[in-house]
């Protein structure tokens, strides 16, 4: 086996080569050869170019490999493979496989996978209760999206009021990941199926309220079900209120108010003295009652004025931190959220600079070891631009200094990374953290497929995100729609 040609196709790989990756993994051993993981990575890489039914080949002559493991990763990625390719009756196979290995740290993924091929094969009941295993895995980061799926297995089942209850949870559990203008959606078809008009409107409106999401052609239907259901009762009680108030108009007129629009607010002689007061009594009594208006003369202005001056202050406090370089989130917020997405398999779009390209984040990314804590150790800020030292705590105990560089986020409060570079000045790292990096090549020992408890390895085929178990090449999934969070791609996974 060719150690350099498998070093080589793993550095492809990490730089986005998929094409160059997969011939050289598979360059790097002859046919009669087992390698789990230079078959799991190949799989991948051809995962990544759409080439499902070659992809199934390398994840099948992985499994062949009983010393690699990994068997849950590989089932995984292989049914979502098969998945891409229309077969789902091999794809719901596959998936169960995967969560018969108990040492599958993640098989919340697996389900997720076998909800969708069960749906796409029309069994919902087994759809539903696929959803329902993967939001009640303790693993599941994110179980609103597997709960929202849940919900719309139960209305295919005539069963609104449970739907109207998963979205209900899901609402709960949901996180910056997840769309909840899509479950408010959801949730709103529900309440039209349990003909409960008004809560479904009221759902469809929040749904659509900031314009970016569009309802489906099913959910436009159900909204304008429900619009026509309230205009019919509001016409039924308009029709039911003028019989009432024909029913009453045979009350007798007040000759004082001929109209019968001013009601009780006539004067009764019987109990005031407005029609015996003398002419000097009227005049002593407007009297009191201009010194009444003067005291409350300008009460308004002077409640505005107060508000105003508090107002400014505010400004002005705000301004002096904003010149300071304070923002929410902070550098140090920022950095450690950079990292903890890197380590969690999350979105890392939110920690960088919208002017960023693609590739210049999937760089930086994979410059950032996993399970490291970082630490601004100095900082040079300004108004709009900051440079920091920051010393991170590698998992392995050792420590690395990294030169990172923030500007202001595009709502001009918080702070996003605009550039992160290992800081070769910094003292040079201890035998911990050598063994923790794994040389240059910035792969920890995850890398050489020995942390089988690794959940990153799980890739979505419908956008070729990987799960990459045997390398830990990288682990971050983009914002996908909330009812398949895990089937994201995972680019940070591909490149760390």
């Amino acid at each position: 086996m060719n150690t350099q040609l498998i070093d080589q196709a793993r550095a492809a790989y990490r730089a986005g080569d998929f094409s160059a990756a997969a011939q050289m993994f598979a360059a790097a051993k002859d046919t009669s050869e087992i390698a789990g993981e230079v078959d799991h990575l190949r799989g991948n890489a051809l995962m990544r170019l759409g080439l499902w039914n070659d992809a199934v080949q390398a994840y099948s002559l992985a499994l062949q490999d009983a010393s690699y493991g990994k068997r849950g990763a590989l089932c995984t990625n292989m049914g979502k493979a098969y998945a891409a390719a229309g077969d789902n009756a091999s794809a719901v196979q596959s998936f169960s496989e995967a969560v018969k290995d108990t040492t599958y740290a993640t098989p919340y993924k697996a389900y997720l996978g076998m909800g969708s091929a069960l749906l796409a094969q029309g069994d919902v009941a087994q759809a539903g209760t696929a959803f329902r295993q993967a939001a009640i895995d303790g693993a599941n980061p994110a179980p609103a999206g597997a709960l929202a799926q849940l919900a719309a297995c139960f209305i295919k089942l005539d069963r609104p009021g449970d739907a109207i209850e998963s979205y209900r949870t899901a609402l709960d559990f949901a996180t910056p990941r997840d769309d909840t203008r899509a479950i408010q959606a959801g949730l709103g078809e529900a309440y039209c199926a349990a003909n409960r008009w008004t809560e479904a409107v009221d759902a469809f409106t929040s749904a659509t309220a900031d314009g970016i999401y569009q309802l489906t052609d099913e959910q436009r239907e159900a909204n304008a079900k429900a619009q026509d259901a309230l205009d019919a009762i509001s016409a039924q009680r308009a029709m039911t209120s003028t019989a009432a108030t024909s029913a009453t108009n045979q009350a007798p007129v007040d000759p004082l108010d001929p109209m019968g629009k001013s009601g009780s607010l006539m004067p009764d002689p019987s109990d005031t003295g407005f029609f015996t007061l003398t002419e000097s009594e009227m005049v002593q009594q407007d009297k009191r009652e201009m010194k009444v208006r003067r005291r409350h003369r300008h009460l308004g202005l002077k409640i505005f004025l107060v508000i105003f001056v508090l107002l400014l202050i505010a400004a002005g406090v705000l301004g002096f931190f904003y010149t300071r370089g304070l923002g929410f989130p902070s550098q140090q917020d920022t950095i450690t959220g950079l990292f903890q997405a890197v380590t969690n398999g999350e979105d890392t779009d939110q920690y960088f600079a919208s002017a960023l390209s693609q590739d210049s984040k999937d760089i930086i990314v994979s410059t950032i070891p996993e399970n490291a804590t970082p630490t601004i150790e100095a900082m040079d800020q300004s108004m709009t631009e900051s440079t920091a030292q920051v010393s991170v705590t590698l998992s392995m105990g050792g420590e690395q200094t990294y030169e990172v560089s923030f500007v202001r986020s595009d709502n001009h409060i918080g702070w996003v990374v605009s550039g992160l570079q290992i800081d070769f000045n910094a003292d040079a790292p201890t035998a911990n953290d050598a063994e923790a990096t794994s040389g240059t090549s910035g792969l920890s020992a995850d890398d050489e497929g020995t942390d089988s408890t690794q959940d990153d390895s799980d890739m979505t085929a419908s956008d070729g995100s990987l799960d990459e178990d045997s390398t830990d090449l990288s682990s971050t999934d983009d914002n996908s729609s909330s009812a398949n969070q895990d089937d994201a791609p995972d680019s940070a996974e591909d490149n760390a």
